[in-house]
């Protein structure tokens, strides 16, 4: 499993996400994607409005997450790996995560 406990706390304690997909241009599309629930080894995100981020998941399944939180003292991470939508849903799957504090 790719998120621990730790994690997932950092995760679902942080006061936003932000959500990095990549352009058909390659550039990289930054959002502010609210709250994210972690289920099982998943990031799931209600989906509002988000349309750019739902283009380039159509052609680049390629995602970044980035949480931090000052919750028991500053910690972040960085989660890379793949997002679909799924059910009015983005589906936040990790491959790699980096602690950033």
């Amino acid at each position: 499993m790719v998120i621990n406990e730790e994690i997932k706390a950092v995760i679902e304690g942080s006061a936003f996400l932000s959500l990095v997909t990549l352009g058909t241009d390659g550039i990289p599309h930054p959002i502010i994607a609210g709250k994210g629930e972690v289920v099982d080894d998943t990031v799931v995100f209600g989906i509002y409005k988000m349309e750019v981020t739902q283009q380039n998941l159509a052609a680049n399944k390629n995602t970044w997450v980035v949480a931090a939180t000052m919750n028991s003292g500053p910690k972040g991470y960085r989660l890379a790996g793949t997002a679909e939508i799924k059910d009015k849903q983005l589906i936040f799957t990790p491959a790699k995560i980096d602690a950033l504090i």
